[in-house]
């Protein structure tokens, strides 16, 4: 049996959906194709879990938060793209150790709590709701 990395809890949300963040657990030795397996059923994308685009959701070293979803994400501009399919998550900065969070009831009242992930689908096949700032 192949070793086993620690489960975590990677917070995503979708470029240009404000409010979007949602949960996906996953074992932190699988790879970034499994994370996008993972987060297809969850945004109900009906195209293939290839199509979709990762990156860290992480600038400057800060991860961005559930204030900045709220608000809305539109795009990855100075977001790092997650590794290929095959890249572990623990060596592509989703490891237990970089994305550990000690939650205080401060940090959920100020919406300061970390979002790991930013998903980007492709524009033409989604059919959530976009919002756009002008």
């Amino acid at each position: 049996m192949p070793p086993r990395g620690k489960i975590v809890t990677l917070y995503c949300t979708v470029a240009g959906v404000a409010g979007s963040a949602f949960p996906v657990d996953i074992d932190d030795s699988l790879s970034v194709g499994h994370l996008k397996d993972a987060i297809k059923p969850k945004i109900n994308y009906s195209d293939p879990a290839y199509k979709l685009h990762l990156f860290l959701a992480r600038k400057d070293d800060a991860w961005l938060t559930e204030a900045d979803v709220i608000k809305g994400v539109d795009d990855a501009t100075d977001l790092k793209p997650l590794g290929g399919a095959g890249a572990p998550l623990n060596l592509v900065d989703l490891s237990e150790d970089k994305v550990r969070f000690q939650f205080t009831k401060e940090h959920v009242v100020a919406k300061t709590t970390p979002v790991h992930v930013l998903v980007v689908v492709p524009e033409q096949e989604f059919t959530g709701k976009r919002t756009r700032s002008r």
